[in-house]
């Protein structure tokens, strides 16, 4: 449950006026989000009470609830919610606890389900969310099917919904923007690429020791390729190297590729894959990708795609969740096996490389002298952006 705003004053605090001052300063001359934001457990439970349910968050993928009765139970910021797909095609989500007593309605994935019905007392939910039937309600052999107390209808709480091609999005507090203002900054920046092509293939998790936030902050800086990943670096065009820039509240760039590949390495002689159909051929070569506020990245090569989330474990350690896409019936065919499993290969290689700097970074945050860093004026401008969205969302500024 989402604890009031007074709780939170600890944390809070650490948001001064000075450092959201210091934030605000152009690049070179800003200051990072303070040393405790990355270490301490009053801050995360301040994120997962303000931070993520103010915001869009990532709930599933459509693609995991395609037929009439499938119902899957996720978690979000630590709530339990349910994906529902209804008769009538619709995808709908709702908290997933029983509007009697509040026990889980769902622990698994479920298909061809018309009903839902709680293991506690019975108590049943059509896939559209509305009470069937309460056994026994009024006494022992005194049914109810009304679905009406007080003139008030009975029905699972309901989420708000958003959906980006196979991906769905909640606002739990149900205040955030409306998700078309939140998404349109992404649908312009990729208004060429045309990402339902696109066929999911394969999750893949990755423990990572350092807070969630810089994990993702890992992710979109591209200033680190020199250094840490030198089978990236030489994939990507030298002159064309480009860094992070903010778009709305996200943060979007796009590298240009040296050689043909998959995306992470140049690789002539290797099996390849089948690529968006209409792509222009000026980006044939290109790999774009991006930070959605607040945990969501996203990478794109003409025949995969990479859809990322960073999830706390505590705020010294998270999980990067990794869902692995390619282009139509690539995504099972067994003669692109081989270009699969190198796909995945190189990206699990790669995150070896980042979990140790990220490591690296989270155990520099118990220096007291670090106050935030010295930025690039270049290179960090979408890290700075990010420690700004922040702010601005746990302020709701």
């Amino acid at each position: 449950m989402t604890q009031p705003v007074d709780a939170h004053a600890g944390a809070l605090a650490l948001l001064s006026n000075e450092a959201i001052a210091n934030l605000h300063k152009e690049t070179h001359l800003a200051r990072g989000l303070p040393n405790a934001a990355f270490t301490s457990d009053e801050f995360l439970n301040l994120e997962n009470d303000l931070l993520f349910p103010r915001t869009w968050m990532y709930c599933g993928r459509a693609s995991a609830v395609v037929n009439a009765g499938d119902i899957l139970p996720v978690r979000v910021a630590g709530r339990p919610l349910i994906l529902m797909r209804g008769s009538d095609g619709e995808l709908r989500v709702f908290h997933n606890v029983c509007l009697h007593r509040g026990a889980l309605l769902v622990d698994q994935a479920q298909q061809g389900k018309a009903v839902l019905t709680c293991p506690y007392h019975q108590w049943s939910y059509g896939l559209d969310g509305n009470l069937r039937g309460r056994p026994h309600f009024d006494g022992h052999g005194k049914h109810d099917s009304a679905g009406s107390d007080a003139n008030e209808s009975v029905c699972l709480f309901g989420v708000a919904t958003g959906m980006w091609h196979d991906w769905v999005f909640v606002n739990l507090d149900g205040r955030a923007q409306p998700f078309e203002d939140f998404i349109a900054p992404a649908n312009e920046a990729y208004r060429d690429w045309d990402l339902s092509q696109f066929r999911f293939a394969r999750h893949e998790s990755f423990a990572f020791r350092c807070n969630w936030k810089l994990a993702l902050e890992n992710f979109i800086d591209a200033y680190h390729v020199f250094a840490v990943h030198p089978a990236l670096d030489e994939a990507y065009v030298e002159e064309t190297r480009s860094t992070a820039t903010p778009g709305g509240p996200h943060a979007f760039t796009i590298n240009e590729l040296a050689g043909p590949g998959r995306g992470l390495t140049i690789d002539p002689d290797g099996p390849d894959l089948p690529t968006l159909k209409g792509l222009r051929q000026d980006l044939g070569s290109c790999q774009p990708s991006c930070n959605l506020v607040p945990n969501i990245t996203m990478v794109i090569s003409p025949g995969n795609l990479q859809f990322v989330t960073f999830e706390p474990d505590g705020p010294e350690q998270c999980t990067m969740n990794m869902s692995f896409y390619f282009v139509a019936d690539a995504a099972e065919e067994a003669e692109h096996e081989e270009a699969r499993q190198l796909v995945y290969a190189e990206w699990a290689s790669l995150n070896v490389e980042d979990e140790d700097v990220c490591r690296r970074m989270q155990e520099g945050r118990a220096c007291d002298a670090y106050d935030g860093g010295r930025l690039s004026p270049y290179w960090d401008l979408a890290t700075i952006h990010f420690h700004r969205q922040i702010a601005d969302i746990l302020l709701d500024c």
